[in-house]
């Protein structure tokens, strides 16, 4: 799977803000569903129900903000990689590596 950083109107891929407007809205999703739940408002479905629904959109969240925070480490990581380049062998040491 390819996860860009273009801007989200630019691309038809997965971007960055996709994958946090996705966790934003699991997150508001779960915390309405919980303030039903508290109200002992289950909707058309019984507690049991909303309880599974709220544990899966729980899990969900979960997968994609991890999904996002590995990305964002990952990204990250490269970048500090590519400004901390091993520095030039010295000549001792090239001529070691030859032999």
């Amino acid at each position: 799977m390819n996860v860009t950083n273009e801007p989200q109107e630019d691309t038809a891929g997965l971007t960055k803000e996709d994958l946090a407007i996705a966790s934003y809205a699991l997150a508001e999703v779960f915390n309405s569903f919980l303030a039903a739940y508290g109200e002992d408002d289950y909707g058309e479905g019984t507690k049991e129900d909303m309880e599974m629904s709220m544990g899966k959109i729980r899990t969900t969240f979960v997968k994609f903000d991890s999904l996002l925070q590995y990305i964002n480490e990952s990204d990250h990581e490269a970048a500090h990689d590519h400004t901390h380049d091993e520095p030039p062998q010295s000549e001792e040491e090239i001529n070691d590596s030859a032999n």
